[in-house]
């Protein structure tokens, strides 16, 4: 909450910047079956939730779930024998820093070396390309605000502008600016700490989705907004 305050008062962040990214997230589930949160949600529904922490809503945070999930990671030769297309793993970075109890040195650190700023940079590097080739992404929503904040860390977004990049659909399928979590994400598939998001973008990879992005070639995959994290772009074989 501090986090999301900071960002507010910064930025001018809104009420309904963040129902943009929990109805997104909910439409998405909506045509998944296995979401837990299927019931449609409009932007009076999210204002209304209970407050928990000032400024996020009930509707502003993940949900609490059990389940799990599993993926096999192989060679790309051993890939081809099996039964599935594979998702090829283009790049993949990781940074940590100073303060992994983020809240004890809460903005101590200039924004460029935030972690998942740092990982941004040695990723699209590494990949050989920039956000703005990015398919379709997926954040960890455990905060419809930290949504925000990830878009302009991992440059999807230019620092203070994640909030109007979400407005009006920006992160829905089919036409979003940038489609995302397009299982439901945490917000609203299920919390699986993550791994539910990696496994829908293996989906995309594959054109199996419910919200399936046409053409999709490179999925973006990231950790938490803490330190460490890391990120992965995923590519079709």
């Amino acid at each position: 909450a501090m986090i999301s305050m900071r960002h507010r008062i910064e930025h001018g962040t809104t009420d309904d910047q963040y129902a943009d990214v929990a109805i997104a997230f909910r439409n998405h589930a909506r045509r998944n079956p296995n979401a837990v949160m299927r019931l449609p949600m409009t932007r009076e529904d999210h204002h209304q939730s209970r407050m928990i922490s000032e400024p996020l809503r009930l509707f502003d945070c993940n949900i609490e779930t059990d389940g799990a999930v599993a993926m096999i990671v192989t060679s790309s030769e051993r890939a081809r024998d099996l039964k599935q297309p594979p998702a090829i793993i283009r790049a993949g970075a990781m940074a940590a820093g100073s303060h992994h109890i983020r809240l004890s040195n809460l903005f101590s650190r200039p924004w460029e070396e935030e972690s998942p700023v740092r990982v941004a940079r040695q990723l699209f590097e590494m990949a050989e390309c920039s956000p703005s080739d990015i398919d379709v992404a997926f954040f960890y929503d455990f905060f419809t605000s930290l949504v925000i904040i990830a878009l302009e860390q991992y440059g999807f977004a230019a620092r203070g502008e994640g909030g109007p990049f979400v407005e009006n659909g920006g992160l829905e399928w089919p036409a979003g600016r940038l489609v995302c979590n397009t299982n439901g994400g945490q917000l609203s598939e299920a919390f699986v700490h993550g791994f539910n998001n990696t496994v829908e973008a293996v989906r995309q990879i594959r054109g199996t989705s419910t919200s399936q992005v046409e053409g999709c070639e490179l999925a973006f995959v990231a950790g938490g907004n803490t330190d460490p994290t890391g990120a992965v772009i995923l590519r079709r074989a």
